[in-house]
């Protein structure tokens, strides 16, 4: 590799390369395929000889992700896992079965592209020019990361969460076997539209054609929406509570009903009652990939179900006092939080640990949140869409809580904990999975660099 180009500095070590890889964030979020099409040209498309399972919807496509891979890793695969965002550190994006990407593989990759993007400029005369690929946002540059590495490592799979929305992701450069849309509720409204039925549209964009689409939407209005482009496409739907139920049993137990299959006793590794829901939809992947022709057996389908692990939703991370950590960022999500605080868990006092990212539906969240709390500290992680917590705190004044403001996430998620009881009460921190991955390090050493 020449790194003797103008302009450009090899990075010497993993922590340079992350410091150039979130300095892009000043690009912001920019929807659009020309920067990765292009990229990809220039690597002569590696992509298009991966066997890709690809996620999008509002919530739980990390998770339906999450046991798709631990399903087909079971079964003998090499499977590479791209979700977003991280909770300790960088290489949790982009992991080979189940192991996060080498810190020399980051530094290598990056400046690979980096040097590829020069070039890119010299042949097609747009260098200087601000919409040209200097100006790639973080994601499109993780997601060419990923790629590379995948296609560089000969994964039999690549399993891969979408950014946001679908159609004009990063990620859509992609064509699948299978793809799935989780669910569909207002999120990222400024980006993606400000109704569902804009927002579903955005969503539908990965449905290809002659592939498969497994969803979880139950809108009839939407349902019909992703009919219409799965017949124009060519794509066959499978959809949960038709094709594809589950009926819930004591002990935490389900019985799975599917589009060619049944299982019966089936148990999940993961707390909350909707995660059946995101193991339903990944055993339909499961099912469409045996259709044609890939091996996956029942043993592998009960052990990846069992023992998949995903941090940061409704983890509960620390008995005394207890601590739950829940990345809930939308009032959706949200939702399912509260449903689990109101029927899965008991405790005295409730301590609420939050912090919400600016471009999110503040107002819904708390309204349904907050109810809750006997005490609530408002937070603030490190990024820079965070919103203030000065501004939630205001938020809240008409519920009449104690709260208080403290701004660095650490120093409020010990706070709670030295105001909760040991036995009895129960800390839950949640808003957005940067502040859960902020207060994860309290409890995990983070990865040294």
């Amino acid at each position: 590799m020449d790194f003797s180009q103008p302009g450009f500095y090899p990075f010497q070590s993993y922590s340079e390369a992350v410091d150039f890889l979130f300095g892009l964030q000043r690009f912001g979020i920019k929807l659009g395929l020309k920067n990765m099409h292009r990229m990809l040209k220039a690597f002569g498309n590696p992509h298009r000889n991966l066997k890709v399972i690809h996620i999008t919807g509002s919530n739980g496509k990390g998770s339906v992700a999450a046991f798709v891979a631990k399903i087909l890793q079971k079964s003998g695969y090499r499977v590479g896992l791209y979700t977003s965002p991280h909770l300790l550190d960088f290489s949790e994006r982009i992991r080979i079965n189940g192991e996060p990407i080498p810190f020399s593989e980051v530094v290598n990759l990056t400046c690979l592209i980096r040097t590829t993007q020069f070039q890119v400029e010299e042949e097609d005369g747009t260098k200087g020019d601000p919409t040209s690929v200097t100006s790639m946002t973080f994601f499109e540059f993780t997601t060419l990361i990923a790629l590379l590495y995948f296609v560089k490592n000969k994964v039999d799979f690549a399993v891969v969460e979408v950014g946001m929305g679908g159609r004009l992701d990063a990620t859509n450069v992609l064509t699948p076997l299978v793809a799935v849309i989780t669910n569909v509720s207002k999120e990222h409204t400024q980006y993606l539209g400000k109704s569902l039925m804009e927002i579903a549209e955005e969503k539908a964009g990965i449905i290809k054609p002659n592939t498969f689409l497994i969803t979880g939407v139950t809108q009839p209005k939407i349902l019909a929406k992703f009919r219409s482009h799965c017949q124009k496409r060519r794509c066959i739907m499978y959809y949960f509570g038709k094709e594809i139920k589950i009926k819930t049993e004591d002990f935490g137990g389900f019985n799975y009903q599917g589009i060619f299959s049944s299982y019966t006793d089936l148990k999940i590794g993961v707390n909350g009652k909707y995660q059946v829901v995101n193991a339903a939809l990944a055993l339909g992947v499961t099912e469409v990939l045996r259709k044609q022709g890939f091996q996956i057996s029942e043993e592998a389908i009960r052990e990846g179900l069992r023992e998949m692990k995903w941090p940061g939703r409704l983890e509960l991370i620390c008995q005394k006092p207890r601590v739950l950590l829940d990345g809930a960022h939308n009032p959706a999500g949200i939702k399912r939080l509260v449903d689990e605080l109101k029927n899965g868990f008991t405790y005295k006092r409730l301590f609420l640990v939050i912090g919400i990212m600016q471009d999110k539906a503040i107002k819904s969240i708390l309204n349904q949140i907050i109810p809750l709390g006997d005490y609530v500290i408002f937070t603030q992680p490190k990024i820079d869409r965070a919103a203030s917590p000065f501004l939630l705190f205001k938020a809240i004044e008409h519920f009449n809580k104690k709260a208080e403001v403290i701004t660095e996430v650490s120093a409020a998620v010990k706070k709670a904990m030295s105001l909760a009881d040991k036995e009895g009460d129960l800390v839950c921190v949640t808003g957005s999975l940067f502040v859960v991955g902020e207060a994860r390090k309290i409890f995990y050493s983070q990865v040294e660099v």
